[in-house]
């Protein structure tokens, strides 16, 4: 990472992922219940509130990592050239910034060919982005085997996969980093 971008990624805010998960969770009853709010709003799904999204997959993802590795990884909403997000830890080096581009594998209401392995084909395109951790959302009910995933040479600092076990999605999962000796943990939303 270029010290430039050290340097702005350590002017942003960061929060707790849990803190937002929490915030967010607590407002979804009350939105579920609105009868005039079109289901693309409800799930997200429109242009405006595609940045709520991403966060909350950002978040998602963050506190998984927590849960798995012990870390105190924070998030800043932030979208630049190629991330969406970045986190920040701390190293024995000081803090570790690591921006996150956030991928989905879609509902298959909205598209029934998408697919972890179809994504992380298209990461090869990523020529310049060494120090980018891609982490895939799995959004639907379909089996992952990460041991059938065939992860070709990238330019990226890291891959990782996480989705929900459940229909509730209180119970998640997080597989990764791919690009390294790939763990696996599970976590409960956060209350």
């Amino acid at each position: 990472m270029t010290s430039i971008r050290a340097r702005v990624f350590s002017t942003l805010s960061y929060y707790d992922p849990r803190e937002v998960l929490v915030d967010l969770r607590r407002q979804a009853p009350e939105i579920a219940r609105r009868t005039d709010l079109a289901d693309a709003v409800k799930q997200m799904r429109t242009r405006d509130l595609k940045p709520l999204r991403e966060l909350r997959d950002a978040c998602l993802f963050c506190y998984g990592w927590n849960q798995i590795n012990g870390l105190s990884v924070r998030v800043a909403q932030v979208e630049g050239q190629d991330y969406d997000a970045v986190a920040s830890y701390p190293t024995n080096e000081g803090h570790h910034f690591a921006p996150l581009q956030i991928k989905e594998v879609v509902p298959a209401s909205l598209n029934q060919q998408s697919s972890v392995q179809g994504i992380v084909d298209q990461l090869t395109k990523y020529s310049n982005s060494e120090d980018l951790t891609v982490v895939i959302r799995l959004n639907r009910d379909t089996p992952f085997t990460p041991a059938n995933l065939v992860v070709p040479t990238l330019k990226i600092a890291a891959l990782w996969v996480f989705g929900a076990l459940n229909t509730e999605q209180s119970r998640w999962a997080i597989w990764g980093n791919f690009l390294e000796t790939a763990q696996c943990g599970e976590f409960s939303y956060p209350q």
